[in-house]
C-alpha cells in the first residue's frame, strides 16, 4: 500500500506540472498579444488634411504616435469624409482627426470611438478652443446681401450653394443650422438637393474645394472654415472671421487655389465651432497605448514642433495647426465636450 508521503509527493509533482503548463500557456498568450500589438497603427485623415502640402505635418504627427507606442504608423489619406468616419468606426483605422460632427457620427456608429485631445486656445485651455464656420459670397457681389450696416442671409435663397460635405461640422452642420434657423425651415434636408431652397447644391469634398467652387464662379455662395483655407489667403479688409471681412487669394497660392489667385470673397455669416478632436477606437488600442499617445501629444515637445504647430507669421510654414501663442498646445478632451454639436441635430 502506497504511503501517505509518496502520495503527497506525487500530488505535488502533478500540481507542479499543471502550474508549469498554465504558466507556459499564459506566456504564449502574452507573446501572441505582444506580437499583435506590433502591427502598424493606422491614422486616418479627412480630405482637408490629406493634401500634398500637409505631408510633412502628417508624418510629424505619425512620428509622435510611433515614439509613444513603439509601433509603426500608417497614414491613411482620403478624398471623402465618409471614408474616414467609417475607417475609425469599423476599426480599420485606430486613430483619426475628425471634425466635431464627424466625431459625433463615428461615436454614434461605435461607442468605442472616443475623443482624446484637441488643439487649445491661445491661452492653452479649452475655453476658447474653436475655429470658424463661414458663409461667404464673392466680394464683388456682397452688396446683394447688405442689410443696413451689416449683412443678411436672406438673399441666399434660390442661389447656387456649395457645402463641404454632409458630414462636415463647419462645412455643413453648423451653416445649415444657421440657414434653417434664419428661414424657419423644417430641417436641413431641404438644403441637400437642388430645390426647393437652393437652385443648385454642390459639395466641394473639402473646405478648399468648397472655397474654390465659390471663387471659380460655380457657386454664388459657399460654406467653409478658416483653418483649412486661410493659409492660401490674405485679409483685405475688416476683422478676421467677422461678418463683412474680405479675403483675397494670395498671388502665389498653391493648388487648388492656383486657379483662382487674386479672387476675393466676403463673409456674410460666421459661427464659432468646437475644435476638431483626435480620437481613438478604444477596441483597437489598449488603455496604456491611449494614455501614452495622449501624454505625448499634450507635451511641450509637441507644442514646440513647427511641423505640427506652424508659426502664423511665417508664410512658408505648412502645418495642420497654428501656434497662435506661446501657450498653444494640445489639451485632453472627452466625449461630453462635444455634446453641443450633438444638440444641433437633436
Amino acid at each position: 500500500m502506497e504511503s501517505k508521503t509518496s502520495s503527497m509527493k506525487r500530488l505535488v509533482l502533478v500540481l507542479g506540472v499543471c502550474f508549469a503548463a498554465v504558466l507556459a500557456l499564459l506566456f504564449t498568450t502574452g507573446c501572441a498579444q505582444q506580437a499583435e500589438n506590433k502591427d502598424p497603427i493606422t491614422m486616418v485623415w479627412l480630405p482637408d488634411n490629406s493634401s500634398a502640402d500637409m505631408t510633412q505635418s502628417r508624418e510629424a504627427i505619425g512620428e509622435v504616435i510611433k515614439n509613444a507606442t513603439g509601433r509603426e504608423v500608417e497614414l491613411m489619406t482620403t478624398t471623402d469624409y465618409n471614408v474616414a468616419i467609417e475607417a475609425i468606426s469599423s476599426g480599420s483605422a485606430q486613430m483619426a482627426l475628425l471634425g466635431a460632427e464627424g466625431y459625433v457620427q463615428a461615436n454614434g456608429k461605435n461607442a468605442a470611438v472616443q475623443a482624446a485631445f484637441t488643439n487649445s486656445d491661445e491661452n492653452g485651455t479649452l475655453d476658447g478652443a474653436c475655429y470658424y464656420s463661414r458663409i461667404c459670397v464673392p466680394a464683388d457681389q456682397a452688396d446683394e446681401y447688405k442689410d443696413g450696416d451689416g449683412y443678411s442671409l436672406d438673399n441666399i435663397k434660390g442661389k447656387k450653394f456649395s457645402f463641404v460635405s454632409a458630414t462636415s461640422t463647419s462645412g455643413f452642420k453648423v451653416p445649415s443650422s444657421a440657414i434653417v434657423s434664419n428661414f424657419g425651415l423644417d430641417s436641413s434636408d431641404e438644403l441637400l438637393e437642388d430645390g426647393p431652397f437652393f437652385s443648385s447644391v454642390m459639395f466641394g469634398d473639402s473646405h478648399q474645394g468648397s472655397a474654390v467652387n465659390l471663387l471659380s464662379g460655380q457657386a454664388d455662395a459657399a460654406a467653409f472654415d478658416d483653418v483649412d483655407v486661410d493659409m492660401y489667403l490674405e485679409l483685405v479688409s475688416g476683422d478676421a472671421n467677422s461678418i463683412g471681412a474680405t479675403y483675397k487669394v494670395k498671388d502665389d497660392a498653391e493648388a487648388p487655389f492656383d486657379s483662382v489667385r487674386g479672387k476675393e470673397f466676403t463673409i456674410i455669416g460666421v459661427t464659432p465651432v468646437l475644435n476638431a478632436p483626435f480620437c481613438y477606437n478604444t477596441d483597437e488600442l489598449s488603455e496604456d497605448e491611449c494614455t501614452k499617445i495622449t501624454e505625448a501629444f499634450c507635451s511641450e515637445e509637441v507644442a514646440s514642433n513647427p511641423s505640427i504647430f506652424a508659426d502664423p507669421d511665417d508664410e512658408r510654414a505648412k502645418a495642420i495647426f497654428e501656434k497662435d501663442s506661446d501657450k498653444t498646445c494640445f489639451v485632453q478632451v472627452d466625449d461630453a465636450w462635444y455634446d453641443p454639436i450633438r444638440k444641433l441635430g437633436a
